[in-house]
C-alpha cells in the first residue's frame, strides 16, 4: 500500500501544488478587483457552495467511494457510478433553478442591497462546480490521479485566464468574478465528462440508490455539523460584524489554507488506499509513521506562516487587506487540524457513521458557542480563535475514537514536545519585525524554523531515509492510470 500511496500521492501533490499556485496567482487579481466587502460576498458564496456539495447529492459520493471496490469491474461499477452521477446532476439542476429564481427576495436579506446578480452568478457557480467535483471524484475512486490532477490544473488555469481578462478590462465586481468561476467549472466538467464516458452512464438504478442512501444519509447531518464547525464563523462574522470583516477573514483563510499543501497529495491518495489495504498487518504502523511526519511538516508550515505573515499579505493581497495579518497563523492551524483526520481512519473503516455524527455535532455546537462568545468581543480575531478551538476539538475526538477502532502506534510524547516547541513562533514574527531591520529579522526567522526542524528530526518524527525505505517496502503495483 505504501508504494501506491507515494506514487499516487506524488501525482495528486504535483497537481495540487500547480493548481494552488494558480490560486495564489488569482489572489492579487481578485483582491485588487474587489474591495473587502465585495470579497466578503464572494467568500460567503464559496462557503455556501461547500454546504450545497453536502446537501444536494446527499453524500452519495462518499457511498460511491466506500462501495466502489466492493463491486465487480465492468457493468456493476458502471451501474453504481452512473446512479450516483445522475442523482447528483439532477440535484444540482434543481438547486440552480430554485436559487436563481429566489435571488430577488433572498439576496437583499443575506448580502444587503445591490447583490442580486452576485447571488444569481453564485447559484450557477455552485451548480457548475458541484457537477465538476462529482466528475473529479470519479477519477479518484478509479485511481486515475493524473486525470484528477489535470482537472485541478485546468480549472485553476481557466479561472486565472478569465480573471486576467477582467483585470485587463479594469473593473469588476463580485458577480463578474463568480461568473468567471462558473464558466471555468463548466468547461472543465465538459472535458472530464468526455473522458469518463466509458464509466458514467445515465440513469438511476433504484436498488443501488437505496444502498448508497442507506450508507450516505447518516453522513449528511455529520457533514452539515462539520461544515458548521469549519465555516459557520464566516456567516456569524457577517451577521455580527460586517462584510468587510468577512472579506479580511476570507483572504486570511485562503492564504492560511495554503499550508495544507504539505499533506494534500497524500491526503487525496490515502482514503481509497486505506479502504483497499486496511486489513494488512503493516498498515497501522505505516500510517502512524506517515501521520507523525506530516504532523511535523504541518508544524513547520504553520511556523513559517506565523513568521512571514506580514510579507505574504503585502505580496499577495495588497494594503487594503493588511489588517488580516494577525489572522493568518490561526487560520493556517485550523486548516491543518481540519485535514489531519485522514490519518486516523478507524471510524470510516468500521463504518461507525453514528460516531462520526456525534463528533461533528459536538464540534459544530462548540463552534456556534465559541463564535457567539468571541466574535462580539474580538471580531475577526475572535472568529479565528473559534475556528482553531472547534477544529482542535473535532480532531481530538476523532483520533480518540479512531484509536479505539483501528489503533495506530503513535509516539505521543515526541509529538507533544515538538508541538509545544512550535507555539512561540506564533508571536515571534511581529516581535522580530519590530526589533530588527529586515535582513536580520529574516535571518532569525529562518534560524527558528531550522531549530524546529532539527527538533523533529532529533525525535525521529521526520526521517527522510525511513520514508524512502517505506516507499520501497510496499508490494509491487500497476502504474497509475491517467
Amino acid at each position: 500500500m505504501i508504494r501506491e500511496l507515494w506514487r499516487d500521492g506524488a501525482i495528486y501533490a504535483a497537481g495540487t501544488i500547480v493548481s494552488r499556485g494558480l490560486a495564489l496567482l488569482l489572489m492579487p487579481l481578485v483582491t485588487r478587483l474587489l474591495a473587502p466587502a465585495e470579497y466578503g460576498v464572494f467568500d460567503l458564496v464559496v462557503t455556501a457552495g461547500v454546504l450545497a456539495n453536502l446537501l444536494v447529492p446527499l453524500e452519495t459520493p462518499q457511498a460511491l467511494a466506500r462501495m466502489w471496490n466492493e463491486r465487480e469491474p465492468g457493468d456493476a461499477q458502471r451501474r453504481l457510478a452512473g446512479t450516483a452521477w445522475t442523482f447528483g446532476v439532477l440535484g444540482y439542476a434543481g438547486f440552480v433553478a430554485l436559487a436563481y429564481a429566489a435571488a430577488p427576495w433572498l439576496a437583499p436579506r443575506v448580502f444587503g442591497a445591490g447583490y442580486i446578480e452576485a447571488w444569481q452568478a453564485g447559484a450557477v457557480f455552485i451548480g457548475a462546480n458541484g457537477v465538476m467535483l462529482l466528475l473529479q471524484s470519479q477519477f479518484r475512486w478509479e485511481r486515475r490521479p493524473r486525470a484528477y490532477a489535470a482537472m485541478s490544473i485546468a480549472y485553476g488555469a481557466g479561472t486565472l485566464a478569465l480573471l486576467a481578462l477582467l483585470a485587463w478590462r479594469g473593473t469588476a465586481d463580485a458577480a463578474d468574478v463568480l461568473w468567471a468561476h462558473a464558466a471555468a467549472s463548466l468547461l472543465v466538467a465538459a472535458g472530464a465528462r468526455v473522458r469518463l464516458r466509458g464509466t458514467l452512464g445515465w440513469g438511476v438504478d433504484a436498488g443501488e440508490l437505496r444502498v448508497m442512501l442507506r450508507y450516505s444519509l447518516p453522513l449528511v447531518p455529520a457533514g452539515v455539523a462539520l461544515f458548521a464547525a469549519t465555516y459557520l464563523h464566516r456567516w456569524m462574522l457577517g451577521a455580527l460584524g460586517s462584510l468587510d470583516d468577512v472579506g479580511l477573514f476570507g483572504v486570511a483563510a485562503r492564504l492560511g489554507g495554503a499550508v495544507t499543501l504539505v499533506l494534500i497529495g497524500v491526503q487525496t491518495a490515502i482514503t481509497p488506499l486505506v479502504y483497499a489495504h486496511h486489513r494488512e498487518p503493516g498498515t497501522p504502523a505505516a500510517l502512524a509513521r506517515l501521520a507523525e511526519g506530516f504532523w511535523c511538516l504541518a508544524l513547520l508550515a504553520c511556523g513559517a506562516m506565523a513568521l512571514f505573515a506580514r510579507e505574504l499579505l503585502a505580496l499577495l493581497a495588497g494594503p487594503a487587506y493588511a489588517a488580516a495579518a494577525p489572522l493568518l497563523v490561526w487560520l493556517a492551524v485550523a486548516a491543518l487540524l481540519g485535514q489531519m483526520y485522514v490519518f486516523a481512519p478507524g471510524i470510516p473503516i468500521a463504518q461507525r457513521t453514528g460516531w462520526q455524527l456525534v463528533i461533528t455535532l459536538a464540534a459544530a455546537l462548540a463552534a456556534v458557542l465559541l463564535n457567539l462568545l468571541l466574535v462580539p468581543l474580538a471580531g475577526a480575531r475572535g472568529a479565528a480563535a473559534a475556528s482553531v478551538l472547534s477544529a482542535l476539538l473535532f480532531l481530538g475526538a476523532w483520533i480518540v475514537a479512531g484509536q479505539r477502532l483501528y489503533p495506530l502506534p503513535l509516539r505521543w510524547r515526541a509529538l507533544a514536545t515538538c508541538t509545544l516547541a512550535a507555539l512561540p513562533l506564533t508571536a515571534a514574527g511581529p516581535a522580530l519585525d519590530q526589533a530588527f531591520a529586515w535582513p536580520a529579522a529574516w535571518a532569525l526567522k529562518l534560524v527558528l524554523l531550522a531549530a524546529l526542524t532539527g527538533l523533529c528530526i532529533g525525535f525521529g518524527l521526520l526521517r527522510p531515509a525511513a520514508l524512502r525505505s517505506a516507499s520501497r517496502s510496499g508490494s509491487p503495483s500497476a502504474p497509475a492510470k491517467g
